[in-house]
């Protein structure tokens, strides 16, 4: 499709690709159509967000999925028959519309706003206009909706979605749509087929744009992101949105706790979303239970991360793993467990990629045992601040990768000589004076930034450290979509 040709506006993308179109927000990793999940989805690199949008008993424009406000909130009533202040004494966390617009206007998010309610799609136009928001797609399912904003020369783009086994040209004659959704997840197991090169040439001849249905299984992605549709919904924008341009300068991302901005730290969940995001290394903590079982957490007790009390070492794997280690974060993830390393192991494997292991309270030789036995040995490196630990690793094996920290020696020839590690970990205000020295020794220079200033990411972007420990992936990707980075240091 020739998107110079097309009959609507559409900011795209600088490289090309489809818009990342956050589905009810990053719904993923945060309850569904409130601010928090708009708030990640930016975060995590959507260019717009896919909002539904129903009208109070008194006209309201208010953004929620359901009528109801029962599965979302577990409180009683239809949006339709409250009023907004009562709406908002139930249900707290359901916002307007104006709220929506105000805080995409603030994060620079488009608005992909699909109407619920009749009549509710010209109340959001003018809120939109009054608001001064250009970016913005006006959709829904009612042919009748659609049509009633295209008769009335509706200034946004509107889309008319589509279920399965309708003719969705048909509908967008009736409807006077601009772009056709096709709303085809549900179309077995390789949707992708649907969108044939004949439905593609179709909507190029009648001047239609495509949006496709919300996507989260990778195989699927990666087939239909390479089509020529203008946009992509998806409950986990960062599946949309990966740290391919930080590879592309050489530099790998170690997640520090897994993504803990976005899903509670230490957890499968934190690692997955790492994982997605295109992370080479999740760094995890562990320590030893009661019975002997390594478990993944980084105090010495449960009380910070879980809804628990006590030692970690006087409990039994099985009473850590009882615990809740995730609504202390966000009840969305209430349910979340400590994982034990096997687990995070497996993930890891499953994606291909490797683990960072700092080790709190293991018996060195159990855990390089126990990592061997997984055959992942080659796919991790350890470290630990107890200098029993740290040294116990290099004496039961000379192959265990071991990273070693600048800050605990007075140079890179001290720290090379103490325990032959593969990895020289320097702060980022050490970094420039340093990795020349820590290369010429023969070590992998990791650059340690758990801060959150863009300014000091657009900095390491132009540094292009081999590695990177972080606690912002997010704001690391952001950095390196620049389009101008001097040569890497060699």
């Amino acid at each position: 499709m020739d998107r110079d040709t097309i009959r609507y506006p559409w900011r795209g993308r600088t490289d090309g690709k489809p818009r990342v179109i956050a589905h009810r927000g990053a719904s993923a990793h945060a309850f569904e159509n409130t601010l928090r999940a708009f708030t990640v989805a930016a975060e995590l690199g959507a260019d717009m967000w896919e909002i539904d949008v129903h009208l109070t008993r008194d006209g309201a424009a208010v953004v929620s999925h359901d009528s109801g406000l029962e599965r979302m909130f577990g409180a009683k009533g239809e949006i339709a028959d409250l009023d907004l202040a009562e709406l908002r004494r139930r249900a707290p966390d359901l916002p307007t519309l104006d709220e929506v617009i105000a805080l995409a206007a603030k994060l620079d998010q488009g608005l992909y706003v699909e109407i619920k309610a009749r009549g509710a799609g010209a109340v959001a136009a003018r809120q939109m206009q009054a608001a001064g928001f250009g970016d913005a797609v006006i959709g829904s399912f009612s042919l009748e909706e659609v049509r009633d904003l295209a008769d009335a020369h509706c200034p946004y783009p509107l889309a008319i979605l589509v279920p399965l086994g309708v003719d969705p040209f048909d509908w967008a004659e009736r409807s006077g749509a601009d772009i056709i959704h096709l709303c085809w997840e549900r179309g077995g197991e390789r949707p992708q087929d649907l969108v044939t090169p004949d439905l593609m040439r179709g909507s190029e001849e009648a001047g239609l744009g495509i949006v496709l249905w919300h996507e989260e299984r990778r195989s699927v992605l990666d087939d239909i992101e390479a089509l020529p549709v203008l946009g992509i919904c998806t409950n986990n924008p960062e599946m949309m949105v990966r740290l391919d341009d930080a590879r592309a300068l050489g530099i790998q991302a170690v997640c520090h706790r897994g993504a803990n901005r976005f899903a509670p730290e230490n957890t499968l969940a934190a690692a997955r979303l790492s994982f997605e995001q295109g992370a080479d290394y999740v760094e995890v903590d562990v320590r030893e239970s009661a019975d002997g079982e390594i478990i993944v957490i980084h105090d010495p007790t449960v009380d910070r991360t879980t809804n628990g009390s006590g030692r970690v070492i006087d409990m039994t794997a099985a009473e850590l793993r009882a615990l809740d280690a995730g609504t202390w974060f966000s009840p969305h993830f209430s349910g979340e467990r400590l994982p034990l390393l096997s687990d995070v192991i497996e993930l890891a494997q499953a994606y291909g990629r490797k683990l960072y292991i700092e080790n709190k309270s293991v018996p060195a030789r159990k855990l390089v045992d126990f990592v061997e036995s997984k055959g992942f040995l080659a796919n991790c490196f350890f470290w630990s601040g107890n200098p029993a630990l740290q040294e116990g690793t290099r004496s039961v094996s000379v192959d265990a990768p071991i990273k070693s920290s600048l800050c605990d020696y007075p140079d890179i020839a001290a720290l090379r000589q103490h325990l032959a590690p593969a990895i020289a970990e320097i702060l980022y205000e050490d970094y420039e004076n340093n990795v020349e020295a820590c290369i010429e020794a023969g070590l992998t220079p990791m650059l340690q930034y758990f801060g959150h200033d863009p300014a000091v990411f657009a900095h390491i972007a132009t540094l292009r450290p081999p590695m990177i420990n972080l606690d912002r992936a997010d704001l690391l990707l952001k950095a390196c979509r620049t389009d101008d980075h001097p040569a890497s240091i060699s």
